[in-house]
């Protein structure tokens, strides 16, 4: 079952996520060792605490928005009635965090700011695929994943990230003066432990797995057909077949439990 923020369909990641609510926070979840807490205020940070440190991401554009309130497992969402952005964050089964912007119409802005608050001595680095990694003084660190956004009808929108290397990423979203179908959903995520590996599908597999379902993904997972439904492969297999994009997996080296996301090939 999915939950629909704006036009987007969000990945039945969160189905078995169990959490807890408190006067601040709206959704509190423990996945992993990695507790990720959502908070009511979309002007509050949404935190992720591993290995004894918190850091906390800032969304962007929070004025103006309604408190938030739980739409499904795991999912926040900020609605706003005089503001042309909204934003939900989703925490998923394999203990990231996914934050959601929806952009309403053509006038709407192109870049959209995350502050992170890090505990000092930390860094942020883009990578070659467009990713960031945030390395923290104790543990594995974070990685935030290359962004990707589509509109109303599916076309993919060109995105990428840039940084200051210490408390700020900036989400550019290059949709004034094109032809697109609003509204427009912006897509990041982040997650702790950023020693892993990626798996990158080929078109054919990628068609494959749309074919045949979690059979044809799992072996690559050390047979764990939960974590790649868990983890909204199939839904991001079959979006993109559709586009002539293929399907990746990334995930830390020590669990199974990862990040899908689509690709051009």
């Amino acid at each position: 079952m999915a939950s629909t923020v704006g036009s987007f369909d969000i990945p039945s990641g969160s189905n078995d996520v169990t959490t807890t609510s408190d006067a601040n926070s709206a959704a509190v979840s423990t996945v992993n060792n990695v507790t990720v807490d959502i908070p009511k205020s979309a002007s509050a940070s949404v935190t992720m605490s591993a290995n004894g440190q918190t850091i906390g991401i800032d969304m962007p554009n929070a004025s103006g928005t309604q408190t938030g309130t739980v739409t499904a497992p795991g999912i926040v969402a900020y609605p706003t009635s005089n503001g042309n952005v909204a934003n939900a964050v989703q925490a998923d089964e394999g203990g990231a965090a996914r934050f959601l912007t929806v952009i309403k119409d053509a006038n709407a802005p192109e870049e959209y700011e995350y502050n992170l608050h890090l505990p000092a001595g930390s860094s942020i680095e883009k990578q070659d695929d467009g990713s960031l990694k945030v390395a923290v003084p104790n543990g594995e660190g974070y990685v935030i994943g290359a962004p990707w956004a589509h509109d109303a009808n599916g076309a993919h929108v060109w995105t990428q990230w840039f940084t200051d290397g210490e408390s700020t990423i900036d989400l550019v979203v290059n949709h004034h003066g094109e032809s697109l179908a609003y509204p427009l959903t912006a897509d990041p995520w982040i997650s702790y432990g950023w020693t892993g590996m990626t798996y990158n599908f080929s078109l054919n597999e990628t068609k494959n797995i749309v074919a045949y379902g979690s059979i044809i993904i799992a072996p690559a997972l050390g047979g764990a057909t939960a974590a790649a439904v868990a983890s909204g492969a199939l839904w991001y297999a079959n979006y993109g077949s559709k586009r002539h994009m293929c399907l990746s997996y990334w995930r830390p080296y020590w669990s199974v439990w990862g990040y899908a996301y689509v690709r051009y090939c």
